[in-house]
Formats: C-alpha cells, sequence, structure tokens
C-alpha cells in the first residue's frame, strides 16, 4: 500500500512539473519551438537578474548605474515574457529583444568592475539567444557580434581603464565573480533544459503523428486487402500476382505496404461460356493517394462482375463488348474527380475452354510473352487514354495463349529503376522499357522471381505490381479434325449435294460441338442452301471457337444483315470493329446496319469515322 501511494505521488508531481512547464512555455498543442525557446530564455533571464539584483545587497562597492540597468533589464524581460508567452507576440519582440539584452550585456560591463572572465560569462547566454532567435540562416552574425564584443572589451578595459569602474578590495573582485558565474550558469542551465524540452516535446508530436498516421494507412491498407487478389478457380487459367509497394509502414509491430497498384482476377460467364477477367492497375500517386485509386477501382469492378453475374444484359455480351462496356464504366467513376484522380490500366478477359486472350491497353506499360526462353512484347501500342483522362473507343487486342506460355503484364515500377548515380552524384533512372525482356528471360517467366530479381538490379522508385497468366488445359483437347468421321460430308459438299451433307454434318456437330472445323463446313452448306440465319449462327460458334478468325465474324455479320436479324449483325460488325477499327468495309457495314435500327446520330458517326479514315489514306 505505501508503494502505491509514492507511485501516485510520483505521478501526480510529473504532472504537476509537466502542466508547470507547459504553462510557462506554452501549450505544446500550439507548438512552435522557437517561440518556446525565446519563452524559456526570457525566464531564465528574469531569475539570473532576480539573483543579481539580490546579490547588490550584501556586497561591497555597490553601484547605483549598475543596479538601475539590472533593474531596467529586469523589467523589460518581465514585460517581453508577458508578451511572447500569453499574447503571442513574438515576430516584434525579436529585434528589441537583441538589443536590449545586448546593450544591458555593455551597461554591466561597465558598471560591475573590471573582471573579464564574469563578462565573458555574461556575453555568452546572450549568444546563444540571439542564435537562437536569428535562425540557422544569420546565426554566424551572432557569433561575429560575441567574438568581437569579446576582444573588444578586453582591449577597452587594457587601454581605457578608467572608464569602468573598479573594487577597492580582493573580496569584492571575488563576490563579483562569484555572483556572475552562478547567475550565468543558471541562465544557460534554464536555456538548455528549454532547449531540450522543446526538442523532446517536438519528438513527441512527431511521433504522435506518425503513429496516427500509420493508424490511417493502416485501416487504409485493411479496406483495399479484400479488393484486390485472385478470386477464381479456373481449371485451365492460371494467375500469379507480385506486389511491392513502395510506402511500407509499422504499426503494432507488424509491416504492412500501401500503394496504387492493384492486380485483381475473378470469372465470369459470358454468352454462355466461362471467362477469366483480370486487370492489372497502376494509380495515380503513392501511398494513400495510390490507395484511394485503389479503392475507387477495386469497389468499381467488383460491382461491375457482380452485375455479370447478376443481369441478364452485361451476361449476354460477346466479350469485345462487355471489355468496351467494363472501361466506359471504370472511366466514367474517374471522369468524376475532374482530373484529381487517373489510374493506367490493362484489362482483359481469357477464354477458359480456348486460351484465347483479349486486352484493352489503356497507358499501361506493354504486356510480355514468355514462350521456350524467349520474352517479347504482345504489342507496343496503347490502345486506350488512361482512366479518367479520356473518353474513347478503345481498341481490342487479341492473342492465343498456348499451353507452356506465360503473359506476364507489370506496372511501370518494373522500368522506373534507379540504377546509380552519374558523375555529378544524380541518380540515374532507367529509361530502357526493353530491359524488362532480358529480366523475364533470366527469371525464367517466374514473377516472384523477376520481383526480387529487379530489386536487386536497382532501386524501386514506384509501386512495382506484376501479374501472370497460363493457360494449363486439362488435355491438349480434341481434335478440330475427325477427317474419317467427315469425309463423307466434304465428298456430298464437293458433289454439291447439301442436304445430304447437312444431316450428316448436324448430326456430328451434336456430339462433337467443340470441333471448329464442323462449324466452318455447317455455314458453308447453310450459305449454299440460302439459310442465313442457320449460317450466321453456325459462324458465330466457330468464332467463339476460333475467335481470331476475323473472316468468319464478318461472314456472320452479313448474314444476320441478309436474315434481317439486325442487332446481330450489329453485335457481330462491332466485335470486328473493336478489333480492326481501321478497315472501311467494316464501318459501312455499320453505317448501314444503325440506319436499319433507325439510329441514325450512330450511323452518321460511322460515315464520319469513314470520311476520316479516306482523307487519312489519300494524304498518305
Amino acid at each position: 500500500m505505501p508503494e502505491f501511494r509514492v507511485l501516485v505521488f510520483q505521478r501526480k508531481l510529473k504532472k504537476f512539473f509537466s502542466d508547470l512547464v507547459s504553462f510557462i512555455l506554452g501549450a505544446q498543442e500550439k507548438f512552435v519551438m522557437r517561440h518556446r525557446i525565446l519563452n524559456g530564455t526570457l525566464l531564465a533571464g528574469i531569475i539570473a537578474m532576480g539573483v543579481g539584483l539580490s546579490s547588490e545587497f550584501f556586497r561591497e562597492g555597490f553601484e547605483m548605474v549598475g543596479l538601475i540597468a539590472l533593474w531596467v533589464a529586469f523589467g523589460f524581460a518581465c514585460v517581453f515574457y508577458y508578451l511572447a508567452r500569453f499574447q503571442n507576440k513574438f515576430q516584434i519582440l525579436i529585434l528589441p529583444t537583441f538589443i536590449i539584452s545586448s546593450l544591458t550585456s555593455f551597461l554591466q560591463i561597465q558598471y560591475s568592475g573590471g573582471i573579464v572572465s564574469a563578462n565573458v560569462m555574461l556575453l555568452a547566454p546572450i549568444l546563444v539567444l540571439n542564435m537562437l532567435i536569428l535562425g540557422k540562416k544569420y546565426d554566424w552574425l551572432a557569433i561575429v557580434f560575441f567574438v568581437s564584443a569579446l576582444f573588444g572589451v578586453n582591449y577597452i578595459q587594457i587601454d581605457h581603464p578608467d572608464w569602468f569602474y573598479d573594487y577597492s578590495t580582493d573580496k569584492a573582485r571575488r563576490e563579483d565573480f562569484l555572483i556572475t558565474g552562478i547567475s550565468i550558469l543558471f541562465l544557460l542551465g534554464l536555456m538548455l533544459r528549454t532547449l531540450n524540452r522543446s526538442y523532446e516535446d517536438a519528438i513527441g508530436e512527431v511521433s504522435r503523428l506518425k503513429y496516427q498516421q500509420d493508424g490511417d494507412y493502416y485501416l487504409t491498407s485493411l479496406l483495399t486487402r479484400p479488393l484486390s487478389g485472385i478470386r477464381i478457380r479456373s481449371q485451365t487459367v492460371q494467375f500469379q500476382t507480385y506486389i511491392k509497394q513502395k510506402k511500407s509502414f509499422q504499426f503494432k509491430n507488424r509491416e504492412y505496404e500501401l500503394g496504387g497498384d492493384i492486380c485483381v482476377a475473378d470469372q465470369i460467364v459470358l454468352r454462355g461460356r466461362s471467362y477469366s477477367v483480370f486487370a492489372n492497375g497502376d494509380a495515380m500517386g503513392k501511398s494513400m493517394q495510390g490507395a484511394g485509386g485503389v479503392l475507387v477501382f477495386g469497389t468499381a469492378f467488383r460491382a461491375l462482375v457482380e452485375r455479370t453475374h447478376r443481369e441478364g444484359i452485361l451476361s449476354g455480351y460477346y466479350p469485345e463488348r462487355w471489355l468496351h462496356t467494363a472501361l466506359s464504366d471504370l472511366n466514367d467513376v474517374f471522369e468524376g474527380f475532374d482530373g484529381s484522380m487517373s489510374m493506367s490500366l490493362l484489362l482483359g478477359l481469357v477464354d477458359e475452354e480456348t486460351g484465347f486472350l483479349y486486352y484493352i491497353n489503356a497507358e499501361h506499360p506493354f504486356p510480355i510473352r514468355y514462350r521456350e526462353g524467349k520474352a517479347s512484347f504482345l504489342s507496343e501500342e496503347a490502345t486506350n487514354f488512361k482512366l479518367g483522362m479520356h473518353k474513347d473507343k478503345a481498341r481490342i487486342e487479341t492473342c492465343w495463349i498456348r499451353p507452356g506460355d506465360t503473359i506476364i503484364i507489370g506496372s511501370d515500377g518494373r522500368d522506373d529503376l534507379s540504377i546509380g548515380f552519374d558523375a555529378e552524384a544524380n541518380r540515374v533512372i532507367n529509361v530502357d522499357h526493353t530491359s524488362i525482356l532480358f529480366q523475364v528471360e533470366e527469371s525464367g517467366g517466374d514473377i516472384e522471381s523477376l520481383g526480387q530479381r529487379l530489386q536487386k538490379v536497382g532501386e524501386l522508385t514506384d509501386d512495382l505490381s506484376l501479374l501472370s497468366i497460363r493457360f494449363l488445359p486439362g488435355s491438349i483437347g480434341e481434335k478440330k479434325g475427325h477427317e474419317k468421321d467427315l469425309e463423307e460430308p466434304i465428298r456430298l459438299i464437293q458433289k454439291n449435294l447439301h442436304h445430304e451433307a447437312l444431316t450428316l454434318l448436324s448430326s456430328y456437330a451434336e456430339n462433337h460441338t467443340s470441333d471448329p472445323f464442323v462449324w466452318k463446313l455447317l455455314y458453308r452448306v447453310y450459305r449454299k442452301l440460302e439459310k442465313p440465319a442457320e449460317a450466321a449462327r453456325a459462324a458465330e460458334n466457330f468464332s467463339n471457337l476460333h475467335p481470331s478468325g476475323l473472316q468468319m465474324i464478318f461472314e456472320g455479320a452479313i448474314q444476320y444483315a441478309k436474315a434481317s436479324l439486325i442487332e446481330d449483325a450489329i453485335d457481330m460488325a462491332e466485335r470486328l470493329y473493336s478489333r480492326k477499327p481501321e478497315v472501311i468495309p467494316v464501318i459501312k457495314i455499320l453505317s448501314r446496319l444503325y440506319k436499319k435500327s433507325k439510329r441514325p446520330e450512330k450511323a452518321e458517326e460511322y460515315q464520319k469515322e469513314i470520311y476520316r479514315l479516306q482523307n487519312g489514306q489519300a494524304k498518305t
């Protein structure tokens, strides 16, 4: 029990002194270091002058002028302390404090006797005070003043001793030296304690703010965590991610990261086919600003995927149209920030049955294909502006992912590496965007090894995110043609016996729906039999199994148009236009189809596009 009382007493005593210091120097919440140093110095001067005034009544050699100087200084110090501490008149006190402190010191030197050592001690705290007030930029002036005064006083005392009052006994000299020394030491001690206290408060304030900031970082990282990552259980498409954010922080003895890069993958169904949807984005800014972009994008992306699961409209789109719609929706979200937030992005779909890749590059670094030990760019072209910067009709890029291929997508942190310093000690940043290809080859296409290797090659200057895609079908798949089963239908087609061939091909297609060759033969038969609707569906089925066949997509659009299925024809033609926007015949078909669908504004839009392309070709 006594120990508990002692502990309580110690805490109360500590709080009392802490409150006293805050009262004397100024509240920590309104912390200004120079202001608090001035307050402490003025208070120390008041106490030291009080000691000096008291000593005058107990010593020989009482001198009225020196006493008056001390009283004047004491009074001014009290007034200045009040104005600085309670009225916050800090700036206007700098010059008068400098003048009066210097003048008081010389008056004391003149009327306190010819003791140079005591006079030097009196000048020392004045030097410290003036250096603190002037700051680092002009503190050399205080040093020059102090040195000049030291030599000046010494010279004048030797050359003109009659200018100074001198004591008649050695006892007076010793008293003078002792009292002055005690006063100055006390003054310096209080000044140093004020300075230390100011630094302690500064460090405490910085620590408090850092802890609060790390708490904000931690809460933001908790929000971004569920929005990113791989949310897919595909049997054929494999994703791997690697993220190293530039900003790392510690909270509750654990390391966390926060930044503007995101890798996310999910699964959707479009027109009855399963697709893996993925995105790699790099939001503008770092740490909190970048994380804000990740929160916005991640939330919008998750909402888009959920809408596709729930709504029949989106799930009925072709992959090209779905990508266009997704990009438009995401861009609308970022446009709401009026340019204060943007994001580079690579957004894509992978057909889980065929391994065919569709993607849009919105000013993101070029995707890489690692095949048989060699790395190359899929395309060296950005097909759209960043999210939030400009709305445009994006171009869809495509490619086949063969078994054994690795597609690697990454943010610009993979290129923006600090690789050393030049002769003038300026940091050198890598500007060769092709150097990543060598690093991919050296890492064998493994992005975990690639991420570690990049950090050994140079220092990261930005967030780094990598996303890899592999296509791993359960088997090589059903052969595209069963020659023996199709020999008879082919022979019948060659003899123009299309009705007989149709019977055999229809039976074969029921059992081998994933063979694109049979749908190609069916398209030819239906076209010969002048059944455009059936021919168009056969062309559509072929394009689903063999999406790189652009000619069949074009034929499907024509056949749908002949069957007066205008909306289906538009969808097929738009698929082709999204990949080849410079093909004029496709644009002409779209213009005619939109006229038939009674959408003249869209028809006019495509007419203008034809005019623009024709003029461009004429100039070249």
